[in-house]
């Protein structure tokens, strides 16, 4: 089954909301240790370190260190419907043969019984000089995969501005991520016989799930 690109802009739409609003939102914060706590919260952010939280019957604002969250349920004031922010630890290979890791703040918008895929939006607002930009806004949305109980690795990006050598970047995440699990995709991929259209890159599930999946 394709994925819903309309459930993916909920959650980018959600998402560019809530950081230009200066506000807080219902949201209840999941702890790794199990617990729970409900009441108004900032939206997430990666350059952020501590997430500013008022619990329901309190006035008062605590700062809370994110590497004790395991994820903040939000309630889109919109529609009231729930966004779910997981802190996730992940792989990517971006400018290098060797693995690094890092944390980032994703939504989730895919799983099955193999995969589950996850998105993260950035947004850089330029630098002004006078009337003009020496560094002109941009943003991008990362696409991360993850199989079974591996780490969530980078696997595809769009971004507003150029990316030279976008192709081999984004063939290297591929090899990278299927080698040991479906050659024959790394193979196809790397001679465009697989194209991502509409930056959705499901259909990279799709053809593991119907040639290299072992319930096959």
């Amino acid at each position: 089954m394709m994925l819903k690109m309309s459930k993916l802009l909920t959650v980018l739409v959600v998402t560019i909301s809530f950081n230009v609003k200066a506000q807080q939102f219902d949201a209840t914060l999941y702890f790794l240790d199990g617990s729970q706590r409900t009441g108004k919260a900032d939206m997430v952010s990666n350059e952020e370190p501590k997430l500013a939280f008022i619990e329901n019957g309190s006035k008062k604002k605590e700062k809370i260190k994110i590497n004790v969250l395991d994820k903040v349920e939000y309630i889109n004031p919109e529609n009231n419907q729930s966004v779910t922010a997981e802190l996730k630890e992940y792989t990517y290979y971006f400018l290098s043969e060797k693995p690094k890791t890092q944390y980032c703040w994703m939504g989730k918008v895919y799983t099955d019984e193999n995969f589950t895929m996850y998105t993260a939006y950035g947004y850089d607002g330029g630098i002004m000089s006078g009337n003009h930009y020496t560094s002109v806004p941009s943003s991008v949305v990362n696409f991360f995969l993850q199989y079974k109980n591996e780490k969530p690795q980078l696997i595809y990006f769009d971004t507003s501005i150029l990316t030279i050598n976008k192709n081999k970047i984004l063939k290297r995440h591929i090899r990278k991520f299927f080698s040991d699990k479906c050659p024959q995709l790394v193979h196809d991929f790397e001679e465009e016989k697989i194209k991502i259209k509409n930056n959705n890159p499901e259909i990279l599930i799709e053809y593991y799930n119907k040639n290299c999946s072992t319930n096959n």
